[in-house]
C-alpha cells in the first residue's frame, strides 16, 4: 500500500512540471512578485515577465535574445523607472521614461559602467540642468544641457553645455563659469587658471576670450 501512494505522488508531481513546462511559465518562473511569467511580442523583440493591469506589464525587454530594457511596460513603449542596457549587457541608463524616451531624472553610463553623465532628460536625450563626468569620474562640466542642432537622433548621449554652466579642470578647480552655446563658451563669463587665478573677465566667442 506504501508502494502505491508513492508511485502515486511520484506521478503526480511529474504531471506538475509538465503542465507548466507545456503551459510556457516554466515552472511558474517568477518576478518580484510571485506571477507566472509570460512572453509578449512588441516592436524589435519580445517583452518577458507580467501584467500589474490592463495594458501595464512588468518585467524585461529583449531584442535578439538579448536583453535590452528592464522596468514597466505600457503597450509595449517604457514608461516610469526602468532601466536600459547595451548588448554587452553593460548598463546604460538608469531612470525615468516616458513613451519608451529617456525622460525626467535619470543616470547614463558607457559601455564599460563608468558614469558619464546625471541628470534631467527629455525626449530621449539630455536636457535641462546635469552633471558631466570625464573618464576618470571626475566632474567635468554642471549646468544646463541641451541637445546639438546636428544631433536630429533621439540618443541618451550627454548633449553639450548650452546656456550657464561650470566647468573644471581634472584637479577639480574652477575652469570657467558662465554662458555656453553649442557646448562653447559664448557669451559673459570669467575663466580661470589651474590654480585659481582669474584669467579673464568678460565676453567669450565660441570658446574664447574677446580681447577689448
Amino acid at each position: 500500500m506504501t508502494v502505491i501512494v508513492v508511485v502515486l505522488i511520484l506521478l503526480f508531481s511529474i504531471w506538475l512540471i509538465f503542465s507548466n513546462i507545456i503551459s510556457g511559465n516554466k515552472g511558474f518562473s517568477t518576478i518580484g512578485d510571485d506571477k507566472p511569467i509570460i512572453k509578449v511580442l512588441c516592436k524589435d523583440g519580445f517583452l518577458k515577465g507580467y501584467y500589474v493591469s490592463d495594458g501595464l506589464f512588468k518585467g524585461k525587454k529583449y531584442v535578439s535574445n538579448k536583453i535590452t530594457a528592464e522596468g514597466t511596460f505600457f503597450n509595449g513603449m517604457q514608461i516610469g523607472q526602468g532601466k536600459e542596457y547595451y548588448e554587452n549587457g553593460k548598463l546604460k541608463y538608469i531612470g525615468h521614461f516616458s513613451n519608451d524616451y529617456a525622460a525626467g531624472q535619470g543616470k547614463l553610463f558607457d559601455q564599460i559602467g563608468k558614469l558619464k553623465y546625471e541628470g534631467n532628460f527629455e525626449n530621449g536625450y539630455a536636457s535641462g540642468y546635469g552633471k558631466l563626468y570625464d573618464d576618470n569620474g571626475h566632474l567635468k562640466c554642471e549646468g544646463n544641457f541641451a541637445r546639438l542642432s546636428t544631433n536630429t537622433g533621439c540618443e541618451k548621449d550627454p548633449s553639450v553645455p548650452s546656456g550657464k554652466c561650470k566647468e573644471y579642470y581634472e584637479n577639480g578647480k574652477l575652469k570657467y563659469i558662465g554662458n555656453f552655446y553649442n557646448g562653447l563658451w559664448y557669451g559673459e563669463g570669467k575663466y580661470y587658471d589651474r590654480n585659481g587665478h582669474l584669467l579673464h573677465k568678460g565676453r567669450f566667442e565660441y570658446g574664447s576670450p574677446v580681447k577689448k
